[in-house]
């Protein structure tokens, strides 16, 4: 499953976009259980691959990867509103990451092109007014040969960061970074996709990004490979400005650069939320069943907070005390958690 998400990221035909709205919040399968006595409500059904989530003002707003089994993906920007999932016109059709930042929401996402390729940009959508934008703006588009965005994040410096995607050296991806523009790095922009540099390297798979307040070191999930180094742990990594984690030569527990927390090979932590007393991870479920786990803010042992998923989960977010959690089977549910 997780080759899967990541081929449909990179596919390369025309075709298009989903273009209706997905269906009310209304699946048969039971709801995901938590542990901390609070109920879990669904928000939304019918999308495809949810990979991320921002918040803006009354709206929430869903990437998807979509739900093609073969050939492009056919995912988008939704809004989530009344337990319906709307796309939003001249959406990507594929979306890494979102995150909602001086009035504007900003994606990192690819669109297939009128020659069957993909382009990947990095977008800011300005003029919400409660239903749709009023401008559309391209900030960056990545160079040819460039295999793919995650997520992405604001700093408190006001910089926008976004992880590469090892896209389709996945599983075969112990290649020099000159196999393709910027693998296995972090980058970082001014707010207008300008000014950028290289924040960070030897990452395999820099997935999902969360802030803690008055930070610029973002806390990033990082997908282990498959075979064939020591160690092919996955991670949360804590990263700082110029800090190189060796891959491909070496995983990042052997790099000798501090990683904030190891897991099992193929845990396949992704999303990343964070509050004052919590590091919340959403494990896609390869290694063991899906579930969303808490981890102090310090680290630690990590705990179930919501297990009983039907289906591998992605997409994770925090806002306002609830996460959202988003799965596989096109679903999308919150829990409220302690501030």
């Amino acid at each position: 499953m997780r080759s899967r998400l990541f081929r449909l990221a990179t596919a390369g035909a025309v075709a298009l976009g989903i273009s209706g709205v997905g269906a009310a919040a209304a699946s048969a399968q039971p709801l995901p259980t938590s542990t901390n006595g609070q109920p879990v409500t669904q928000i939304a059904s019918g999308l495809g691959t949810p990979t991320s989530f921002a918040f803006g003002p009354g709206a929430l707003f869903e990437g998807d990867g979509g739900n093609a089994s073969s050939g492009p993906p056919n995912g988008g920007v939704f809004l989530l509103r009344g337990g319906m999932a709307m796309l939003l016109p001249d959406s990507p059709n594929f979306v890494g990451g979102l995150a909602w930042h001086d009035n504007a929401l900003y994606i990192s996402g690819g669109k297939v092109t009128p020659t069957g390729g993909i382009a990947w940009e990095l977008l800011r959508w300005r003029g919400w007014n409660g239903t749709s934008f009023s401008s559309r703006q391209i900030l960056y588009t990545a160079p040819e040969g460039f295999h793919g965005f995650n997520g992405i994040g604001f700093g408190a410096n006001g910089r926008l960061y976004v992880g590469v995607d090892v896209g389709l050296l996945n599983g075969n991806d112990h290649g020099p970074a000159s196999t393709s523009p910027f693998l296995y790095d972090i980058l970082t922009f001014n707010k207008n996709g300008g000014n950028m540099r290289i924040f960070a390297t030897g990452i395999r798979q820099p997935w999902q990004m969360a802030f803690t307040p008055g930070s610029n070191d973002p806390y990033v999930s990082d997908l282990g490979q498959d075979s064939g180094l020591d160690h092919p742990d996955d991670a949360l990594l804590h990263v700082s400005e110029g800090q190189n984690y060796g891959f491909p030569t070496f995983a990042p527990q052997m790099s000798g650069t501090p990683v904030f927390q190891s897991f099992s090979p193929h845990t396949d932590v992704m999303g990343v939320a964070i509050d004052d007393q919590h590091i919340y991870l959403s494990e896609f479920g390869v290694a063991g069943p899906p579930q969303v786990v808490a981890i102090p803010a310090t680290g630690g042992t990590p705990q179930t907070l919501l297990s009983g998923f039907v289906a591998p989960i992605v997409a994770l977010g925090l806002h306002n005390n609830r996460l959202f959690v988003g799965e596989l089977t096109g679903d999308v549910y919150s829990v409220p958690v302690a501030p």
